[in-house]
């Protein structure tokens, strides 16, 4: 495997791209991401109440964003966020393209708690009914993507994967896990998606046969790895790439960072209040004359006068 210096790189705040090659040629037939986003995480969640099963769905949300972002190229800012019907109401997670990462989950406190399997989210018992969206908004340009898909899979993976099969069309597999341990909370997204052909052209029959059997044996070694592997602080992501695919002729990138670091606008809402109807304003003022504006992400608390 191809050796990366990464020591200025925490390794649970960051996303480490690798690819799977033909021995012989070095080819890529497998490309592959893991993020490792504990840290961020870590700082996220400390600065919200959320209940454990919500946020054991925050961290992997985070994780699953930071991955699938990681995958395209853009400008801006991509979005995972999703709606339903149950105890959590709306989840969601952005990342930039320097890494900069958010997230917040709004959950209905009266309802019963959901109890997970260890490391992975019961989506339809916390979410219910509902859809995902991934957007990814090019800021500079002005350009916006969206794909859209429902909540039909047991875990927030299956969301993925259904993204990837509708918006690329490229055999995509996906596993992720979260968890709190002594050292903290852990959350890690690992994905592989299949190589299309050069040009598209039509590979030999032999080359078919390889890059089949190197895709299959490739899902099979990810689906063997354990959520406790998934979440070890012993084990850096480029030591469980090695460990997974070994056989593969596996190689990574340089990695690249995940910060938690909100983009709160103090001018966006000033604008906001401005636009407000003078009854509107009164109904939100406090006893000294003042707007509490709290944001949802970092959870900064900000007072705007109305003079």
């Amino acid at each position: 495997m191809d050796s990366v210096v990464n020591d200025n790189l925490r390794p649970d705040a960051l996303i480490l791209p690798f690819y799977l090659a033909d021995e012989n040629t070095g080819t890529p037939l497998v490309r592959g991401r893991i993020a490792s986003v504990g840290h961020v995480a870590n700082t996220i969640l400390a600065r919200h109440d959320y209940p454990q099963d919500v946020a054991l769905l925050q961290a992997e949300a985070l994780a699953m964003t930071a991955c699938l972002s990681s995958t395209l190229k853009f400008d801006g800012i991509f979005t995972l966020q999703a709606k339903g019907d149950g105890r959590a109401r709306t989840l969601f997670a952005d990342i930039t393209e320097t890494g900069a990462m958010r997230g917040y989950t709004a959950f209905d406190n009266d309802a019963a708690p959901v109890v997970s399997m260890h490391g992975v989210s019961n989506l339809p018992q916390i979410m219910g009914t509902g859809y995902m969206a991934f957007t990814v908004d090019e800021g500079a340009t002005g350009g916006r993507y969206q794909g859209i898909v429902e909540l039909d899979g047991p875990e927030l993976r299956d969301a993925a994967m259904a993204w990837f099969a509708n918006s690329e069309q490229l055999e995509t597999a996906v596993t992720s896990a979260s968890g709190q341990g002594d050292d903290g909370w852990q959350a890690t997204t690992m994905m592989i998606q299949r190589v299309a052909s050069e040009g598209g052209k039509k590979p030999s029959k032999a080359d078919s046969d390889m890059h089949d059997d190197v895709w299959h044996t490739a899902k099979t070694l990810m689906a063997s790895v354990k959520q406790d592997e998934l979440l070890s602080p012993e084990i850096t992501p480029d030591q469980l790439v090695f460990r997974l695919f070994n056989t593969l002729s596996p190689h990574v990138a340089p990695a690249r960072p995940v910060m938690d670091e909100c983009r709160c606008n103090i001018e966006k809402v000033e604008a906001i209040l401005k636009q407000l109807k003078p009854e509107e304003a009164d109904d939100l003022l406090d006893d000294d004359g003042t707007i509490l504006v709290t944001c949802e992400f970092c959870k900064t608390e900000r007072r705007f006068g109305m003079d």
